[in-house]
């Protein structure tokens, strides 16, 4: 295999970090657990923490037209340890269909290739993905990369239709495409063998989470839509290739303007620009500066059409580079300048996935401290409200000791008759919950779709097809106004709550985390910018045959949406659960608070000498409260110094990375019945509401 170098190990640390810092929160949640300050909703949160952090991927797509050595730059960059080429990469077209490299470890080294014939149906590659029978499945022998090698030649495989049948495949839309088409002596034309091709292997990048996502020419990107729906706005970096010597043909800027700037200009920005193939210029009749300057000419000139900083674009030649590697030619590597590249990728993507994975962890774990906190706060001031009872019963009669014990009975009816308030309050929210689950909701997404198939089945002219989807994407856009509208009912109500018994129960006032639903409707927008550019490229006349490839573009649509709404389902019940944390822990500890000065109250009606050692009893739970709160400051301090950690390769915590996955060790909470909310000698929260969850998907 390869001897390190920048790439990968900073991208084996960037794992390590992830697995250090599940460690940690794994940590916090068991002293939590501990000292008694976490719950069923605590557990469950850290739960969603950790196994984020776990199954956190990188993915890296590359995208170029055909014959720009983009197979060739992910085999040296990636795979040159094999001593040979990995992926197919000759003289021609070699990726046929999207390509993703991964590794799943519950699957065994294999090559799976989905049919081109599944275009047929209506279904996408997200669903089939999950349908084993649909696919040709190959073994890979890992042992032998020539084995390997010959066997992901079938990526590349090729086959002739009648012209009929690749329309109906969604080739070929206009007479351009047809003109350019390869064709046999019968006059039909080639298209690939399959739709999408994944390898499953174990790679050590991969192994760490790296998804290496391999995408065909312009012709394959239009004709299967959730590459651009889905595969190329969801990767984490985009390396697009050029050839050096060609420069951007009209090809290249068609696939840079359609397919990666076109919805959001300001993602060029993130994307990096490979200009291929430079050892083409290398010329023995010229000097090394005019050889130089020409290079410099290229960029410039690439960078001014792109519209891009000349900083983004990385000069260098693939096929030099893994010879270089594979004979290990170091002063050939450093002129193929792969590794500028390799030092790109290692200093713009993976810190830019760790600032946003640390971001959400550090947000997500400073939740659970400050709930925590909110606990230790209410339960040190019902402490010091004791103390302050007891020194005031010093050498007091009997009399004082019973007016004491009256005070802990009316504080128990006004306790009382706020849980009444928080079952009815409750109530309201299990109500604004189930409607806002189901306005977000797969189901409300899965009628609508269906509605506007039968539209587009029934549809026969530009403007009905039109009036179809646009309806479809009004719809949407309603649902989740609607969502948003009870999310605000919920905060609003959770807030009035909080002040109230903040007021009446002496509680710690807290102001609840907002939910938000833009970044789910800013991403409908883009695919319905996206649809709004597709229909015009198909949509040019009135054409019914431009029907079919619309119908497929929408079911990726549908598909995407799905997703999204799953998502948005999956942070609102996150959400949900934690909303009413902070109200919840506060009133349990009240509760129990109340409780022990009940008792108290009890026996110092019948020994009041015994006022003294209460006193002493609470002082040392005084000094527990605050030393768990310096240990809860430890516990924030060291988390946020991992988040902060430059080099986060180095061992910062002394965590143990053996904590057991939480869903193994813990089991789930059981549910209170809200008609014992008032019953304050057996009283328990509810800490998961019997809420509908209409949603059926999400990833």
């Amino acid at each position: 295999m390869d001897t390190p170098r920048p790439l990968a190990t900073q991208f084996e640390a960037y794992s390590r970090w992830r697995q250090q810092l599940s460690a940690a929160v794994g940590k916090l949640h068991q002293w939590l657990t501990s000292q008694g300050l976490a719950d069923g909703q605590t557990t469950q949160m850290v739960s969603q923490i950790r196994t984020r952090l776990n199954e956190d991927k990188l993915v890296l797509a590359f995208v170029a037209e055909f014959s720009r050595g983009k197979s060739e730059l992910i085999n040296a960059v990636f795979f040159s340890g094999y001593g040979q080429r990995l992926l197919p990469s000759t003289a021609g077209r070699t990726t046929m269909c999207p390509t993703e490299l991964l590794y799943d470890p519950s699957q065994p080294p294999t090559l799976r290739l989905l049919p081109i014939e599944t275009r047929l149906q209506r279904t996408s590659v997200a669903d089939l993905k999950n349908v084993s029978q649909e696919w040709v499945t190959l073994p890979l022998d890992i042992v032998r990369p020539e084995q390997m090698s010959q066997t992901l030649q079938r990526v590349s495989q090729v086959k002739y239709v009648p012209l009929d049948l690749a329309n109906q495949y969604g080739f070929f839309d206009n007479d351009k495409d047809i003109a350019m088409a390869i064709k046999n002596h019968s006059g039909e034309v080639e298209i690939p063998c399959w739709r999408h091709a994944i390898i499953n292997f174990p790679h050590p990048m991969l192994e760490q989470g790296l998804i290496i996502l391999d995408t065909p020419g312009l012709n394959a990107i239009g004709t299967e839509p959730e590459l651009t729906l889905s595969l190329l706005p969801s990767a984490h970096g985009v390396l697009f290739i050029l050839a050096a010597d060609a420069g951007v043909t009209k090809t290249d800027l068609d696939v840079w303007q359609q397919y990666l700037v076109s919805s959001d200009p300001a993602s060029k920005s993130g994307h990096i620009v490979v200009l291929n193939k430079i050892d083409g210029l290398w010329d023995g009749l010229k000097t090394s500066q005019a050889v130089e300057a020409e290079i410099t000419s290229q960029v410039n000139s690439t960078a001014d059409i792109l519209d891009i900083p000349a900083s983004q674009i990385f000069p260098l030649s693939a096929q030099k580079g893994l010879l270089a590697k594979v004979t290990r030619d170091k002063a050939l590597l450093t002129r193929s300048r792969l590794p500028d590249l390799e030092r790109a990728l290692t200093e713009r993507i993976i810190p830019a996935r760790r600032e946003i994975v640390g971001d959400t962890t550090r947000a997500d774990v400073h939740a659970l401290v400050r709930n925590a906190r909110a606990v230790l706060d209410t339960r040190e001031d019902s402490i010091a409200e004791q103390l302050d009872q007891l020194l005031a019963l010093r050498n007091k009669n009997q009399d004082v000791v019973l007016r004491l014990l009256d005070q802990t009975k009316d504080e128990k009816v006004k306790f009382e008759q706020g849980m009444a308030r928080y079952t009815a309050m409750r109530r309201i929210f299990t109500n604004l919950t189930n409607a806002l689950l189901d306005a977000a909701g797969t189901e409300a997404l899965r009628l609508n779709a269906n509605r506007t198939h039968l539209a587009l089945e029934a549809a026969s002219q530009t403007r009905s097809v039109r009036s179809a989807i646009n309806h479809f994407f009004i719809s949407i856009n309603e649902d989740l106004a609607h969502a948003e509208f009870q999310a605000q009912e919920i905060y609003d109500m959770v807030t009035a709550m909080s002040s109230q018994f903040s007021r009446e129960l002496r509680m710690k006032p807290f102001t609840p985390m907002r939910f938000s639903f833009d970044k789910y409707k800013r991403e409908l927008s883009r695919l319905h910018n996206a649809y709004q550019q597709r229909f015009e490229a198909l949509w040019a006349d009135t054409a019914r045959a431009r029907l079919q490839p619309m119908q497929r573009f929408f079911e990726a649509i549908v598909t995407r949406a799905k997703h999204i709404y799953g998502v948005a389902n999956r942070d609102a019940e996150s959400w949900l659960k934690g909303v009413m944390i902070p109200l919840e822990t506060q009133i349990r500890e009240r509760h129990q608070q109340l409780r022990k000065r009940q008792d108290r109250a009890r026996q110092m009606s019948l020994v009041s000498s015994e006022a003294e050692g209460h006193s002493r009893e609470l002082r040392e739970q005084s000094a527990e409260a605050q030393r768990q709160q310096v240990e809860l400051d430890k516990f924030i301090m060291q988390i946020d110094a991992l988040m902060e950690q430059q080099d986060f390769g180095e061992e910062l915590l002394s965590f143990d990375d053996s904590v057991p996955t939480l869903r193994e060790t813990v089991s789930a909470p059981e549910t209170a019945e809200a008609g014992n909310a008032t019953d304050t000698d057996n009283f328990d929260i509810a800490t998961v509401w019997p809420v509908k969850n209409p949603a059926t998907g999400g990833q």
